[in-house]
């Protein structure tokens, strides 16, 4: 006899190669469309063991909360809802003012008229309000690409399934006591009682055996007050019994309204719940979306009308470009600041130049929408162009329109999974030791699978989640966060790390010691002994250094005539042909904007054309001319991936948009360089697109709406740069027979707005569907379907030593092991460049010739600075989930949600700064000392992870 599936088995079995064939696994942009965290199995990955997994791979049923989560999310974002549950439904069962919407209770069975006119006349004040009202968590992924819990609503499988499933005798027994409720408990007997509970079951309560006067003094029913026995009913009334939980918290699972959607909108009955909150993710903890009703009505031709619903109109926008740090708290009202506020209706729909701003895209995509007489009008997760036109036009021709905005949750395969957890609260405060629930693993057409919350208690975990408070001065946890990088570390490597490995992982003053950071730990805790203790077992994830690998390119980069060779092409890619390098150039709608004064300080001029087929094309010529110097040709090529820019909404006024409805018209440029295997390769990528200058956009800077790609020195040409002089790095390596496997250098397409990762994107979603193709140079085809891409470093301004910390730049690795281990091969890259550094700066022609000299001159001939000492540089490598980290600004967040290992390298981002984005972005603001280190340090890198046996 076969044996059952798990459902980790069950999960993996679908997944395997679900996902493979052309168009298996479509990828929208992340301005359009925000994806689920993918745990346990990641699509590129397959499999649990290949992937970077935040499930229990060794558990057949269960999921992992970690003691972080747990500390700074659930923990205090549980408190804030129960505490608010607890004050809204105190002041309906008072007969006060309150937060719930008349729609809500209006033919509500869990309200019905006798208990509002109870509530309403004072005859409830006996109720000692304990809540129990099971949620519906899930993770989610928010567009600064953290992955938060997030509450849905109230829990779509019902209103007591998620108590019953882990309640115990001895758990009642301390909850009632924790409320202060006293007395003999039963429970009702209706569907979803455990067998545990039958002793306890009661089918009506009556008789004068006790000192309250009935056989039972508290009474446990999940069953909405209506539909309850005469004699139940009219005992609570009485102030004879009490109902556990209090009767008002089964609003939210009773609203008919949502039953009937749910029918057309798969959990619809988690959204009521939502009502009751602002948008206040910040102050929650947990996630909380907006949601609300739309009024749609004009008001000068139509009269208004009484109606019971929250209207929520205006929703604060935003996403990833804005200069705002990725932890930092989030507009606490729905109205926002005023400066990225817009009426939802637009926000969802509208695709005008005026609309979309230098970065906004329609937001439906993350919506769901229905009528006031609760009919569908968009499920924006499984909509179709036609069906988004549709919703818009519905919602244009005015009315009243609830809507939700919707961040998919985790998916475990082709399953998308939600916690189902009940929140216990009294006036007394949340009950935090009730039963923990269950996850279902829901899949369309399939019975869900339920799973089990597995929370991690590992002791040192516990100890760093909870023994440091925010540090003082600052928003964030970094002590605790140190400590769990160290830990974490020791984990992904299967081992203790090397010591200064372990210190590029700190956050801490760039002069302070390992060792001096571990010795203050205790003080900082606080409780100095489980602090001392955390030392201990930090100390033990540490192991002692041993000499960086030998370098295999780095000492190429101590001749004079390759940072000058670096400096030219940077300047002619930025200031010389090449102009119009936005994805949607050119933009008719500039035609009578001139941009205002910081366009006429830089002597801007807009032409009407697109230069990045142009810019391709020069690549192409280079890579020619390289591959040929290095005696290659014929083994190592230059192809292009060519691909469709494809979107959710029309936007026909960018040209660069509607070239692509006739044919593909996107080209990543991709230089392979052969290595000994060529069904595996390591990706070396920039993007070679450039953004919209802001400062010549936006009123407040003096701009006009004018669209002008930047010249983009920095973003991204120091990049571009750097993959060209990795070419003439790693050609020789390959011809001497040294990789073992190829390296693609990728160029990639659409990285700034409006393509949004548009290259990375493609490249991705071939990857997964085994569907990748090149086209060479004759036009013919490359399939490279097969190819497994063993890993991806991307490059992104690489270029700018900024004032604010100098001579830092991040190595910035992705989820999972895989990602680890190549932020040490750039870790020991790093060190090795150092090494040289010092070497060569301790006798001529470098000894004493101090840094490199920013030039105030622009131009594609402009001269380099003189000669300079070479930099050593501190690389800080910041994992994923770290706040510093700026993967997610990058296509290296596409790769690290697809379960592809990377690691990006960037300079030391300052989302504050001028000089990106804006009309400075210039030879004026690179550091040719800085950007030589960095792409010396990314090359050797590189060419260690493509020589790498295994």
């Amino acid at each position: 006899m076969l044996r059952a599936m798990t459902p980790w088995e069950q999960i993996e079995a679908e997944a395997e190669g679900a996902y493979v064939g052309a168009g298996k696994f479509p990828m929208p942009a992340y301005s359009e469309f925000m994806p689920p965290p993918y745990v346990g199995i990641k699509p590129a990955a397959g499999r649990r063991a290949d992937g970077a997994a935040t499930a229990s791979a060794g558990d057949a049923a269960s999921i992992d909360v970690d003691e972080y989560e747990l500390a700074h999310q659930l923990e205090p974002g549980l408190d804030h809802v129960g505490t608010h549950l607890v004050d809204e439904l105190g002041k309906l069962v008072r007969g006060e003012s309150h937060g719930l919407s008349r729609t809500l209770l209006a033919g509500n069975p869990a309200w019905p008229a006798e208990l509002a006119d109870a509530a309403t006349a004072g005859r409830l004040a006996h109720d000692p309000l304990l809540v129990i009202l099971a949620l519906a968590l899930s993770r989610s992924q928010d567009d600064k690409g953290n992955d938060r819990w997030t509450l849905f609503g109230a829990s779509h499988d019902g209103a007591g399934a998620a108590w019953w499933s882990g309640a115990t005798e001895r758990g009642v027994a301390d909850m009632l006591a924790a409320a202060g409720i006293t007395g003999d408990w039963r429970v009702l007997d209706e569907p979803g009682v455990p067998e545990l509970m039958r002793a306890r079951i009661v089918k009506h309560v009556s008789g004068p055996r006790n000192a309250k006067g009935t056989d039972v003094a508290v009474l446990l029913t999940f069953t909405p007050f209506a539909k309850l026995p005469d004699d139940v009913r009219a005992a609570y009334l009485a102030g004879s019994l009490t109902l556990v939980p209090t009767p008002a918290a089964l609003v939210f699972h009773h609203h008919p309204g949502y039953a009937e959607l749910a029918k057309q909108l798969p959990r619809a009955t988690q959204i009521p719940l939502l009502h009751l909150f602002p948008r206040v993710d910040s102050a929650y903890a947990i996630r909380i979306p907006q949601s609300g009703w739309l009024d749609e009505h004009d008001p000068a031709t139509e009269p208004h009308h009484a109606h019971g619903h929250k209207v929520v109109s205006h929703i604060a926008r935003s996403h990833r470009w804005q200069r705002v740090a990725r932890d930092a708290d989030v507009v606490t009202e729905p109205h926002g600041d005023g400066a990225y506020t817009d009426k939802v209706s637009t926000a969802l729909f509208a695709t005008t130049p005026e609309a979309i701003d230098l970065y906004d895209k329609p937001l439906a995509r993350n919506s769901q929408i229905w009528t006031e007489a609760y009919q569908l009008v968009l499920n924006g997760l499984t909509a179709d162009r036609a069906q988004l036109a549709q919703a818009a036009a519905v919602v244009d021709r005015g009315g009243r329109f609830g809507y939700r905005m919707y961040w998919p949750p985790m998916r475990a395969g082709l399953r998308e999974v939600f916690w189902h957890l009940p929140v216990i609260a009294s006036p007394k405060g949340r009950f935090a030791h009730g039963p923990l629930g269950f996850l279902s693993a829901e899949r369309a057409g399939h019975a869900p699978l339920v799973m089990q919350p597995r929370l991690l208690a590992r002791e040192s975990h516990v100890a760093a989640a909870r023994l440091f408070a925010r540090d003082p001065g600052h928003a964030r946890h970094t002590t605790c966060q140190n400590a769990r990088k160290l830990l974490e570390a020791a984990e992904l490597h299967g081992g203790p790390v090397p010591r200064s490995y372990a210190r590029s992982l700190l956050h801490c003053a760039k002069g302070d010691t390992l060792e001096a950071w571990l010795d203050a730990l205790p003080a900082r805790a606080a409780d100095h002994a489980a602090g001392t203790k955390l030392a201990a077992a930090l100390r033990a994830c540490l192991a002692p250094d041993v000499p960086a690998p030998a370098p295999r390119v780095l000492a190429a980069f101590g001749d004079r005539a390759v940072e000058e060779e670096i400096w030219s092409t940077i300047a002619h890619l930025a200031h010389g042909e090449f102009r119009q390098k936005s994805g949607a150039d050119g933009i008719a709608v500039n035609r009578g904007k001139h941009g205002g004064p910081a366009a006429k300080r830089a002597h801007l001029h807009v032409y009407e054309r697109r230069d990045l087929d142009a810019l391709g094309d020069h690549l192409h010529a280079r890579y020619a001319a390289l591959i040929a110097k290095h005696g290659m040709t014929g083994r190592a090529d230059c192809v292009d991936h060519v691909f469709a820019w494809e979107t959710d909404f029309e936007f026909p006024w960018m040209e660069g948009w509607a070239k692509n409805t006739s044919a593909p018209s996107e080209r990543n440029i991709v230089c392979r360089i052969p290595g000994r295997d060529r069904a595996q390769a390591i990706v070396m990528g920039d993007h070679y697109d450039t953004a919209y200058m802001e400062d010549v956009f936006y009123a407040e800077t003096g701009g006009d709406a004018l669209r002008a790609p930047a010249a983009g020195a920095d973003d991204n040409h120091s990049a571009t740069t750097a993959l060209l002089q990795a070419a003439d790095k790693l050609l020789p390596l390959a011809q001497a027979g040294l990789l073992a496997r190829d390296v693609w250098l990728v160029h990639l397409t659409g990285e700034e707005f409006p393509g949004d990762c548009l290259g990375a994107r493609a490249l991705g979603r071939a990857i997964v569907e085994r569907s990748l193709r090149f086209r060479d140079e004759r036009g013919g085809d490359v399939d490279v379907s097969r190819v497994r891409v063993r890993g991806a470093f991307v490059l992104d301004m690489v270029g700018h030593n900024t004032e604010r910390d100098r001579d830092v730049f991040q190595i910035a690795p992705g989820e999972g092991a895989g990602s680890a281990r190549l932020a040490r091969f750039a870790h020991d890259a790093n060190r090795a460049w150092n090494d040289l550094a010092t070497a060569a700066n301790a006798s001529a022609p470098r000894r004493g010739a101090g840094r490199a000299q920013r030039v105030a001159d622009v131009g594609p001939h402009v001269a380099p600075p003189p000669p300079f000492e070479q930099l050593a540089l501190h690389g800080e490598v910041r994992v994923e989930w770290e706040p510093r980290s700026a993967l997610f600004n990058t296509d290296g967040q596409v790769f690290s949600d697809l379960g592809v290992p990377v690691v990006l390298f960037m300079e030391n981002y300052d989302i504050s700064r001028k000089g990106y984005h804006d009309t400075h972005d210039t030879m004026e603001n690179l550091d040719l000392d800085y950007c030589t280190a960095v792409t010396a340090i990314a090359i050797e890198t590189v060419a260690r992870a493509a020589i790498e046996e295994g």
